[in-house]
């Protein structure tokens, strides 16, 4: 088998493992019900008669659009990609009716759609690696730990934008660093496509569609010092983005009719004139950029609920490994931090005057991608390295191996919003909001109720949050369904035998390609 093959096997067999099945999220399962509705030929916004919007810009209310018909705004990249899973669980429903529509839908696209575009993630790392010059095994390595040891393995289990859009843009540097190995004119062409989809998605990855460009024309130019050759090159870059572009902004122009908004700029201008607000509270001035720069800038960096150091712990040792070894990477490499680097940067000041939407989300959601981007050579090195070394030097790069892939498993382990809900109702040892910290101790606490912090030893609260209060797996999260309902709990049994399997499977496998003869 080849060694992208048994990549592709283990990444999907890991990926299996910590798929939770029917759980989606608020912002995908909005996005799902567009693209159902897209298909069905139903209205995008549906609101039982009784809820009413609480505050204004409450995003399951969407905004006023063309025909006076109301839209979700978010962008619709996510929504194109799911369409065909939503369409086989509809269909799966006429055949399993005693399992709710909803859920189905959502388990389909979860499997069926997620699943595939995570393990492709994984390859186009190895991809790039392969590219950037590292040794086969080195660049399999690489790309398994990146998996294991980083934010993309929570983003593989929670599917928010994130790792579709690192698929696009892994691929959009790949295809265009082979564009400079190679010189075929349809991988420049790729690389563009790839950004249309990235801008496709979400309309900020222009700061992604700007880096890969600034990465191709700095490539070229090294390599031929040739000004036609880098305007040749930009040309073709240019027309593979543009039919996703085009097609993204006329999608937004029949919804919203401007070829120039996107549906986060209609919602934005009509917090005050839609009628669906009316009647309540005023926003401030200025919603949603209300923090002072160094707010949202300190927060990324270094605040207990966020830092892209604590909740992706191999940045600081790679970043540390670079600085020290920058002289020993290639010059395409070397550039390709640069770009990565503004790039991060880019997404920092985008996000530093912004009151925090991405709460809810394990890290800070808005900036994992720019990481996941800059680990990807780095790692290499830092693996590269690990093999290389005896002694001390081994067993410290080992341990934080260690380290970092415990962190992961932790952050897939139980439901995401629990520590959310601890920290709304004042649960002890939520103050600080140090959702790493409070996540280890909630997993101890499922064996043993040995602290105070523990949710059964708080009664008075634990009312609010222990729905959330399991694990967060896909045949646990369908037993806690079927509980009471004996057809059901059949599957639930048999859901428990293949997920045993998968996980055995997933180890073994694992262990046999690091440990075995490389």
């Amino acid at each position: 088998m080849k060694t992208a093959a048994k990549i592709a096997l283990i990444a999907w067999l890991w990926i299996i493992v910590i798929n939770p099945g029917t759980y989606v999220g608020l912002d995908t399962s909005l996005r799902l019900q567009m693209a159902h509705a897209w298909w069905t030929g139903t209205e995008e916004v549906s609101i039982p008669p009784n809820d009413a919007p609480k505050v204004r810009g409450d995003i399951r209310f969407g905004v006023s659009g063309e025909g006076d018909e109301r839209y979700i705004s978010f962008d619709v990249g996510q929504s194109l990609l799911m369409l065909p899973g939503d369409w086989v669980g509809t269909q799966l429903h006429r055949w399993f009716p005693a399992l709710a529509l909803e859920d189905l839908r959502h388990l389909a696209v979860q499997l069926l759609v997620f699943v595939p575009l995570n393990v492709a993630t994984v390859v186009s790392g190895f991809w790039l690696l392969r590219l950037f010059g590292f040794e086969e095994r080195i660049a399999a390595l690489t790309s398994l730990t990146w998996l294991l040891g980083t934010t993309v393995f929570h983003y593989a289990q929670i599917p928010q934008q994130n790792n579709q859009l690192l698929l696009f843009v892994t691929i959009g540097y790949a295809a265009a660093l082979a564009f400079i190995r190679r010189g075929r004119p349809q991988l420049a062409l790729g690389s563009g496509l790839a950004l249309g989809g990235a801008f496709l998605i979400r309309f900020t990855s222009v700061f992604h569609v700007l880096t890969v460009l600034l990465f191709l024309v700095g490539c070229v130019a090294y390599q031929s010092r040739d000004r036609l050759k880098v305007f040749k090159a930009v040309r073709l870059w240019i027309a593979g983005f543009m039919p996703l572009f085009l097609l993204s902004q006329t999608i937004n122009y029949v919804r919203y009719g401007s070829f120039w908004v996107t549906g986060k700029i209609v919602e934005k201008q009509q917090q005050l004139s839609d009628p669906m607000w009316s009647g309540l509270p005023q926003l401030p001035p200025g919603y949603p950029l209300l923090n002072p720069p160094h707010v949202g800038i300190l927060d990324t960096l270094f605040s207990p609920a966020r830092s892209i150091f604590i909740y992706d712990p191999f940045l600081i040792p790679c970043l540390i490994l670079g600085i020290v070894c920058w002289k020993k990477f290639s010059p395409y490499m070397q550039w390709y931090l640069i770009c990565g680097i503004f790039n991060l940067g880019l997404h920092m000041a985008l996000t530093s005057r912004l009151i925090w939407h991405g709460g809810t989300a394990w890290g800070s959601r808005f900036h994992v991608t720019s990481v996941h981007l800059l680990l990807i050579p780095l790692l290499a090195f830092f693996i590269q390295v690990l093999l290389s070394t005896q002694g001390w030097t081994r067993w410290l790069l080992r341990g934080i191996v260690a380290v970092a892939i415990a962190v992961q498993i932790t952050s897939v382990t139980m439901e995401p919003n629990l520590e959310i809900y601890q920290t709304k109702v004042g649960m002890p040892g939520s103050r600080l909001e140090f959702r790493l910290g409070q996540r280890l101790t909630n997993i101890a606490c499922l064996a043993n109720d040995f602290s105070e912090r523990c949710i059964d030893r708080n009664p008075n609260k634990r009312r609010y949050v222990e729905e959330f209060n399991n694990l967060f797996f896909l045949p646990f999260n369908f037993h806690r369904e079927a509980a009471g309902r004996p057809a059901l709990e059949r599957v639930s049994i048999a859901l428990f035998v293949a997920w045993g399997l998968a996980l055995v499977m997933a180890i073994s496998t694992t262990t046999r390609f690091v440990f075995g003869p490389g």
